[in-house]
C-alpha cells in the first residue's frame, strides 16, 4: 500500500461514518490518521528535496539552501531517509 492509498483510505474511512455516526472514535481517528499521514507525505517530499540540493545542485542553489538541507538530511535520516 502507498501512502497515497493509506491516505484514501484513511479519509474514506472517516468520511462513511459522516453522515450515520459523525463523532464515533472510529471517524475522528481516521482523521486524525490521514492528517498524519498528510504530514509525512511532506515531510518525505522535503526531506527528497534537501537531498537533492545536496547531490544535484542547480546553479541557483546557494549555500545557505545546501546548509538548510543538511540540517534536514541530518535531523530526519533515521525517519525518513534510506537505511
Amino acid at each position: 500500500m502507498t501512502i497515497e492509498q493509506a491516505i484514501e483510505h484513511a479519509e474514506q474511512v472517516a468520511n462513511s461514518y459522516k453522515d450515520t455516526v459523525p463523532d464515533c472514535d472510529c471517524a475522528v481517528e481516521h482523521r486524525q490518521l490521514a492528517k498524519w499521514l498528510k504530514a509525512l507525505k511532506k515531510a518525505q517530499f522535503e526531506y527528497h528535496e534537501a537531498w537533492l540540493i545536496i547531490t544535484h545542485p542547480t546553479p541557483d542553489v546557494k549555500p545557505a539552501d545546501k546548509d538548510r538541507a543538511q540540517v534536514i538530511l541530518d535531523t530526519f535520516r533515521d525517519s525518513l531517509g534510506v537505511t
